[in-house]
């Protein structure tokens, strides 16, 4: 699952690719008491999730990108495109709330904080994804 211990990683950080980040999030919707499904033909959405109430598009992102030398430009510029790519989905489908899946790093968070209220303002869940697999969100 997730990567310790490697040169680029900070001490407090760790490192789960995309497919680890949407395991956990089924796990975590299943037990939540959602279906999930695969996202199909829908732009920039990796999974989605339904129960009697909602229909969640999820967004999911990996962070193996911090392994390489730039890490600035290189994360920077795949958050941007996971962000971009969910509001696309939302153009077509507005009547579903959006989910933003990530490993729950310290460079992910402040990638976010940055954004917050525009995040809120879009009622746009954050699902920040643990070493252990757990999901916090908010």
């Amino acid at each position: 699952m997730a990567l310790q211990n490697h040169p680029f990683i900070s001490a407090d950080a760790f490192v789960m690719n995309k497919s680890d980040v949407i395991t956990a999030v089924k796990a975590y919707l299943k037990h939540e008491g959602y279906e999930t499904g695969s996202a199909g033909e829908i732009e920039g959405v990796d999974l989605t999730a339904a129960n009697e109430y909602h229909t969640l598009f999820i967004a999911a992102q990996g962070n193996i990108s911090e392994l390489e030398d730039d890490l600035a430009s290189g994360n920077k510029d795949d958050f941007c495109k996971q962000f971009v790519d969910l509001l696309s989905s939302h153009e077509k489908n507005p009547a579903k709330t959006l989910v933003l899946a990530n490993p729950d790093t310290p460079l992910n968070r402040k990638k976010t904080e940055k954004i917050k209220q525009a995040l809120d303002d879009l009622r746009i869940v954050r699902f920040w994804v643990k070493e252990d697999g757990s999901i916090e969100w908010d």
